[in-house]
């Protein structure tokens, strides 16, 4: 079932955790569901298609997948579920379908389903693991179960947003190694790199010598090809995603100016709502009602 976030008024969250995953209802309606297999293995019909799951390894299902269980042996696995509007709240599966997205950052997470959509005879939603990335995917699901459980403050969604795409940037990086029809997936970028980890580690303090040292450039050469493919420099984008991710707080809870500056990475709240302004031509308070009228909300929320 959805999570009811304790600490706010807010939608249901779209995610489920399961420390046990028999596989029995799997995949949940609506979700993509990451299946982590640590141990042991399984014979399963995965869209009218026998096919064998030994651990360690990844099975990446969408709601569309049809699985049934034929036969294990000592199988242990943990599941995560998610809706991808979690990740980015224009990833619907309508919107997916379509695939009609006009923003970069859009068709950049887009593109990061496509381990939950993409089928064919070179890929059928299973990878296996090295034993050092099973690893890290196995420390980075146990914290997210950990969080969603216990959700010790406000900002337990925030860190699995955080968790989340590092292990699908990890599970992807593994992906596009992978050979396609007739063809090897291409190397990633170093913008794609930058961008990756903007989208990770926006909270922290990000500066431009540190995306730099990343991906082995100098600033001028970064800030052109960040230009050329964003309309941005590497900063500017960094504004942008920072602003973005503000938003959909704003519109989806009712945690502080102060606490959402400071999720999003700006260190006063102060400047937080100059930067803001500059950018969407309102306060985040003018915003946020905005978007609460829109959606009923604001009839049920005081204006504390």
């Amino acid at each position: 079932m959805p999570q009811v976030d304790k600490h706010r008024k807010r939608p249901l969250v779209p995610l489920e955790f399961n420390a046990s995953e028999e596989l029995e209802t799997c995949p949940l309606e609506e979700r993509a569901v990451i299946v982590l297999a640590s141990y042991g293995s399984a014979s399963i019909m995965l869209n009218d298609k026998a096919v064998n799951i030994i651990a360690p390894c990844a099975l990446l299902l969408s709601y569309k997948d049809s699985i049934k269980l034929l036969d294990s042996d000592r199988f242990i696995a943990r599941s995560f579920h998610f809706n991808p509007i979690f990740i980015n709240s224009n990833l619907s599966f309508e919107n997916l379908a379509k695939n009609e997205f006009t923003e970069l950052e859009d068709e950049h997470d887009r593109n990061m389903m496509n381990l939950f959509l993409i089928r064919n005879d070179n890929y059928d939603g299973i990878l296996d693991l090295p034993a050092d990335t099973y690893l890290r995917l196995f420390e980075w699901l146990s914290i997210i179960g950990t969080e969603l459980y216990a959700q010790s403050d406000g900002r337990w969604t925030c860190r699995i947003r955080r968790y989340l795409l590092q292990t699908l940037y990890l599970l992807d990086d593994i992906f596009m190694s992978k050979k396609s029809i007739g063809t090897i997936k291409s190397k990633k970028s170093p913008i794609d790199i930058a961008m990756e980890y903007i989208h990770v580690n926006y909270p922290q303090s990000i500066k431009l010598d540190t995306l730099c040292d990343f991906v082995y450039t100098n600033r001028t050469t970064l800030n052109r090809n960040f230009k050329a493919k964003t309309g941005k420099t590497a900063m500017e984008y960094l504004a942008h995603y920072r602003i973005k991710i503000a938003c959909e707080a704003l519109a989806q809870t009712n945690i502080t100016l102060y606490e959402i500056a400071e999720a999003v990475g700006f260190k006063y709240d102060t400047y937080f709502i100059k930067q803001f302004s500059k950018r969407m031509n309102m306060t985040p308070t003018e915003y946020r009602y905005k978007m609460w009228d829109k959606s009923g909300r604001y009839q049920f929320v005081s204006r504390e």
